[in-house]
């Protein structure tokens, strides 16, 4: 038996009391004969004799009860003799798409595999997965089978490295073990990328073993996809795609466009080492051809993962712009909109707000502070929580101004001047000025403004100011949302920007540029958590580089790996694209392997743990927490009491 705060044991002299009392209770001084006692016989004495042992009873039991309260508090526990003899092996497992690279997952696993067979019976392992954030896969255990059975059936996966939080974990779960041996099998390629913002000067705790693998070079034939985009013509269309080339410094690659097993475009093409390669596929899609997303591929390499892209094509912008009139006045954003019906190439068709949710797929003008107020306020909320995009006009009201500042946004009402105001500052670089050139900003410089709002916020990135340089047309960005914002409302009263020639396809290229942030025209990348169009659906994979099962899901959803995805609620089906990491793609090595060697704590050796000089050891801690001998002891100590008033009734009747 062993005492993890032995002092309390102290408090068993308190067991004199009892005893002291005991024979010190008060005795009849003077003795009195009764002469009819005479007639009891033997049966008043073996009453008596019942009666003195209660009371040693009595007192057996408080003296126990004392020394089971002080052992309680003193924290008992058994400790494991075997345990001292013992080792405890954790794999920590980096599970990123970097490990996807030539033979580097097979190599690190065999070493894991290779440490996990020099264990013995008694032993304990345990499998912690590094990314996207640590999590125990099998936890510690003596069945070493199931460790080995885990490692086999594991797989790398599409996250990015992330390894400071997976180490810090992996050093404190072994440093709780009570075994003599403690050893860390790190199995991973320590990516670069991996190791940023790790404190190396913060050793892991002391009696650690950690077995780095051998750091994997990077590779010579490194390419990855790294943007792809579906640009639409009246005849097909075309497929944008940037490459970025790693290694070496110029190679040729084949790049092939699909839809399903369909090729509709291929191309060979020279990259450049260190450059954003930017190359135009011509598509012509086949007639009677429904296409909902495109696939592109390049020749692979030694990293394969990301030399894949998926496109997701969106459906023309018609009749996807949310449009509700103003309470009173003229609808200029109407009649700017209606200019583009007879466009052959995506009209700009505005449509009423629907009664029910407003579909994600859309870009939604809201001109008039009622919304913000109204029944559809509710939709207002579910389409801007889901990634929707959004036009706002500020006319002030407390309940834009409310909805406003939940998400970061704060306006003042400018005061009223003799001379109107005009736009100063706009960002030339600002994709909504792209219909514009530099001489066509001079026609946003002459628009007059008399009534207007100051813009603020962490989010609020300007596009134009005002003339005391707050802003007056902004782009927001806020906990994943993202629209746009001007601090004026669109009537004659504010602004006579709606009769000059540049407010038509300032609307227009607002609404295409709110149109390409959609959330289901996005490139999501994976680790991304997808806002979804509605509150519950079914989500499954078209087209997948991992097999997938359909699932109910609602609300949102985080695809573990890349691939053409479908959204159905049973009205209605939304094509999602997913696709690998950016920064995974650069395979660069941790350049200075001292510095991990920092990671080893200086006092690690080949003996036990010492024990602090201010308390017992951690293991101690680990094993009287793990019996918890304490509450059974409390629990005899509570029974003993019990008996010990019943005890006490008897004898004082």
């Amino acid at each position: 038996m062993n005492w993890l705060l032995p002092g309390f044991l102290a408090g068993g002299l308190l067991v004199g009391l009892p005893i002291a009392l005991h024979f010190l209770r008060s005795r009849p001084k003077t003795e009195i004969r009764f002469p009819s006692l005479r007639f009891l016989g033997e049966s008043a004495l073996r009453d008596t004799r019942k009666h003195r042992l209660r009371r040693w009873l009595t007192l057996a039991l408080r003296v126990l009860v004392i020394l089971l309260l002080a052992a309680a508090f003193s924290r008992p526990f058994w400790k494991d003799a075997q345990s001292m003899h013992q080792t405890a092996l954790l794999v920590a497992v980096d599970n990123s798409m970097s490990m996807q690279t030539g033979q580097r997952w097979e190599k690190l696993r065999q070493q894991a595999i290779s440490a996990l067979d020099q264990l013995v019976p008694g032993d304990q392992a345990g499998v912690l997965q590094i990314n996207p954030a640590p999590r125990w896969l099998i936890p510690m255990t003596a069945d070493l089978a199931s460790i080995r059975a885990a490692l086999l059936e594991m797989k790398p996966g599409f996250e990015t490295t992330r390894y400071p939080a997976a180490i810090r974990l992996a050093g404190q779960a072994l440093a709780a073990q009570p075994a003599h041996k403690k050893i860390l099998v790190w199995m991973a390629d320590e990516q670069r990328l991996g190791w940023l913002g790790a404190p190396f000067d913060q050793p892991l705790p002391a009696g650690l073993n950690i077995q780095f693998g051998e750091t994997a070079p990077a590779p010579e034939r490194q390419a990855a996809i790294t943007s792809a985009r579906w640009l639409p013509t009246a005849k097909g269309g075309a497929v944008e795609v940037f490459v970025r080339l790693y290694s070496p410094a110029s190679d040729q690659r084949q790049i092939e466009v699909r839809s399903g097993n369909t090729v509709l475009g291929s191309q060979k093409v020279t990259l450049s080492q260190n450059a954003e390669n930017k190359i135009s596929l011509p598509v012509t899609l086949p007639p009677g051809l429904a296409v909902d997303g495109l696939k592109v591929t390049m020749t692979p390499d030694d990293l394969a993962a990301d030399d894949t892209a998926w496109i997701a094509v969106m459906p023309p912008t018609a009749a996807q712009v949310l449009n509700e009139p103003p309470s009173s006045g003229t609808d200029f954003l109407a009649h700017a909109l209606g200019s583009t019906r007879k466009l052959s190439e995506n009209p700009l068709e505005p449509v009423a707000f629907p009664p029910t949710e407003w579909p994600l797929a859309s870009v939604a003008l809201v001109q008039d502070g009622q919304t913000f107020s109204n029944a559809q306020r509710a939709n207002l909320d579910r389409f801007a929580k889901g990634g929707g995009a959004l036009w706002i006009f500020v006319d002030g009201s407390a309940e834009q101004r409310q909805w406003l500042a939940a998400r970061g946004v704060h306006i003042a009402e400018r005061a009223p001047e003799t001379d109107p105001w005009t736009l100063r500052d706009w960002d030339t670089e600002s994709p909504l000025l792209s219909a514009f050139g530099n001489e066509g900003l001079f026609s946003l410089m002459n628009v007059e403004f008399y009534q207007g709002y100051d813009l603020s916020g962490d989010g609020v990135n300007s596009v134009a100011n005002w003339p005391n340089g707050a802003a007056a047309i902004a782009t927001v960005s806020s906990g994943g949302q993202k629209f746009l914002i001007c601090g004026f409302p669109p009537t004659r009263e504010a602004t006579d920007w709606m009769v000059q020639p540049s407010f038509v396809p300032f609307v227009h290229q607002a609404v295409r540029w709110l149109a390409s942030l959609n959330s289901i025209g996005r490139n999501w990348r994976v680790g991304d958590t997808i806002p979804l169009p509605a509150t519950k659906g079914t989500w499954r994979a078209i087209d997948s580089p991992r097999a997938e099962p359909p699932r109910e899901i609602s609300g949102g959803v985080q695809p573990e790996a890349p691939g053409l995805y479908e959204f159905s609620d049973g009205k209605t089906r939304t094509v999602f694209a997913v696709n690998t990491p950016l920064a995974e793609s650069d395979l660069a090595p941790w350049p200075d392997a001292e510095l991990l060697a920092r990671l080893q704590s200086p006092q690690m050796n080949g003996s036990a743990p010492k024990l602090a000089a201010g308390g017992p050891a951690l293991s101690d801690e680990v094993a009287e927490s793990q019996q918890r001998l304490w509450w059974w002891l409390l629990a005899a100590c509570a029974l003993g009491l019990l008996a010990e008033v019943a005890l006490a009734n008897r004898t004082s009747a």
